[in-house]
């Protein structure tokens, strides 16, 4: 059996993955995290994508992407008009400035240059 690691990476893949062909395919940015888990094959599931969206922020870190954690949100969220994402992504930004100014990085991004499985 895979370790913990080795499964939240297997999925933050996918996330990647699927998030990328979503951009290349469509205009949606913001997803909730419901529409992740349903994307990846684990309906029902989407509490348990916190650590792979982890890892989904050091792949985006790592090959110079906008971070697309940003946009995942809550339904409640989609629904308010707020587009909040998980308070760590508030932190790791520092403030709703600089938030939102990598959210405008995601939804600028030209997705169709980059390769997925």
């Amino acid at each position: 059996m895979r370790g913990t690691n080795g499964f939240n990476e297997y999925w933050a893949n996918r996330i990647f993955n699927e998030y990328v062909k979503l951009r290349q395919s469509s205009d949606k940015v913001f997803v909730t995290y419901g529409d992740l888990a349903e994307m990846i094959g684990r309906q029902g599931e989407h509490r348990l994508l916190g650590a792979p969206l982890d890892l989904v922020r050091a792949i985006c870190e790592k090959e110079k992407l906008p971070d697309f954690a940003t946009v995942v949100i809550d339904q409640k969220s989609l629904k308010s008009g707020e587009m909040k994402p998980s308070p760590k992504a508030l932190e790791k930004y520092g403030s709703w400035p600089g938030l939102r100014a990598e959210q405008a990085r995601v939804l600028a991004f030209d997705w169709n240059t980059v390769e997925v499985e």
